[in-house]
């Protein structure tokens, strides 16, 4: 397993082979969660990961590089490639890896929002873990309004300003979020 314990530099060359071999990672992170799936994009401060989940692709995730505590690639990793290889499953979407940029939060989702997608983003505020899901209303350089709705359908009557500060992943083009939103109301 690749961990922070390179340079950032070789840390960097290893995500950057990943992404070159469309390897079959699992990202492991600081809070001993991790992401299945392929490092499709990566920049100095976010890895751009296609996520997966029972042999299908589950959308796109977003972590902050510093997030990340290792990167694994072992035999498993390698027969699941080989399994979404031969079963024709590795299809990423390279119109939204082009247009979601990755040099900062505010650019992320000023990119997401003009691809019109709806976002999930994952937050911790005082130790309290926040789910917030929804249109993304508003961007500045340290925060975002996400128009949130909650589990019924039902939009927040205050939308949801999140600090950047504050966010472990961002995620969009999952069926979650792409389904959902065509049965939200106010």
């Amino acid at each position: 397993m690749a961990v922070k314990t390179y340079s950032g530099k070789e840390f960097r060359k290893i995500v950057q082979k990943h992404i070159d071999r469309i390897d079959f990672v699992k990202v492991n992170l600081e809070d001993d969660s991790s992401i299945l799936g392929f490092i499709v994009k990566a920049s100095d401060y976010f890895l751009m990961i296609e996520e997966t989940y029972d042999f299908s692709l589950a959308g796109i995730k977003i972590v902050p590089f510093e997030r990340v505590s290792g990167i694994r690639h072992g035999l498993s990793d390698k027969v699941s490639k080989m399994i979404y290889s031969k079963e024709g499953l590795i299809k990423f979407n390279k119109q939204i890896i082009k247009n979601t940029l990755l040099t900062d939060f505010e650019a992320i989702f000023k990119s997401i929002r003009k691809q019109d997608y709806h976002c999930i983003v994952e937050s911790r505020k005082k130790k309290q873990e926040l789910f917030s899901i929804g249109e993304i209303l508003e961007v500045n350089e340290k925060s975002v309004v996400i128009n949130n709705y909650n589990p019924n359908g039902k939009i927040d009557k205050k939308p949801r300003k999140i600090n950047f500060k504050n966010i472990e992943t961002i995620s969009f083009n999952d069926n979650y979020s792409i389904v959902f939103r065509k049965y939200i109301f106010k």
